[in-house]
């Protein structure tokens, strides 16, 4: 278990799959995925795609199901992926899936309990996230913890009948280790 002040991340679990093919199916939730959104999963390819992070197998991919402290309810779910193994950049994914948290700072949290994770514990030297151009929710919690913009990539994601552009942003982690001095994490 991963701890913050105010949400925790806890293991995935089989029966956690019904209410991420819930939250995965929901447009207004999935309208701010980073590319491709992937609303409207088949329960059967949610088991596909996750039955190796359920054992805790998944030579790319960490998931994590994010938790508020006080209502012990999970509340989104969260992943690090990295594309081969020994590789030193992780990609980050988040999805607060209740909608009344938003906007909170705790998508800011769970954005700095994920880069522990990269850096202290799987030992990168460079994350990355991805969003659209237009999520400037996401946008503002990337440089909040110090996350910079690295590129645009005009008109790459396609969703409800019009493109967008994608945003990539990058930190490195004697960024990361001066944002955590300065921040006591």
């Amino acid at each position: 278990m991963i701890r913050g002040k105010r949400i925790y991340f806890r293991g995935l679990e089989r029966e956690d799959l019904k209410l991420m093919h819930r939250w995965l199916n929901d447009e207004e939730i999935m309208e701010w995925a980073r590319s491709k959104p992937d609303h409207l999963a088949s329960m059967e390819s949610l088991e596909r795609e996750y039955e190796l992070d359920l054992r805790g197998e998944n030579p790319k991919r960490r998931t994590f199901i994010v938790m508020a402290k006080d209502e012990e309810e999970p509340i989104g779910f969260a992943s690090i992926r990295w594309w081969r193994p020994m590789a030193t950049t992780a990609d980050i994914g988040l999805v607060i899936a209740d909608k009344d948290l938003r906007g909170k700072g705790l998508g800011a949290e769970a954005t700095m309990m994920l880069l522990r994770l990269a850096f202290d514990q799987y030992n990168m030297h460079k994350v990355e996230l991805w969003t659209r151009g237009d999520n400037v929710a996401a946008q503002n919690v990337a440089k909040k913890c110090g996350f910079r913009e690295e590129g645009r990539f005009r008109e790459t994601v396609y969703f409800n009948g019009s493109y967008h552009d994608g945003l990539l942003f990058g930190i490195l982690r004697d960024e990361y280790e001066r944002i955590k001095e300065r921040s006591n994490l």
